[in-house]
């Protein structure tokens, strides 16, 4: 499954990536193939829309893929659909 994490004390670092399951409070979150959007445009609609529709306008920067990341703190997670993953994955790396 496809996820965005929002990590961080304030959970202001977002994080895309697959998990083999869901996520649980208090407990650590292992991301492969995970990708770290350091900001999108308002056309993205949010962050629910980022994860509903994907990237949008070309101001949106998603950073190059790393093999494995483990998050410890976390506030929220949201399932990315499969529209929204393609997107994410043709998206250029900043």
């Amino acid at each position: 499954m496809r996820i965005i994490l929002c990590c961080g004390e304030r959970g202001q670092a977002i994080v895309v990536g697959e998990v083999l399951a869901e996520p649980v409070a208090g407990q650590p979150v292992e991301l492969r193939d995970a990708r770290m959007v350091l900001r999108w445009h308002e056309d993205c609609g949010g962050l629910f829309g980022l994860a509903a529709r994907g990237p949008r306008d070309e101001w949106t920067r998603i950073t190059r893929s790393v093999p494995r990341v483990v998050e410890t703190v976390w506030q929220e997670w949201v399932e990315v659909t499969p529209v929204a993953a393609e997107e994410i994955d043709r998206w250029p790396a900043y």
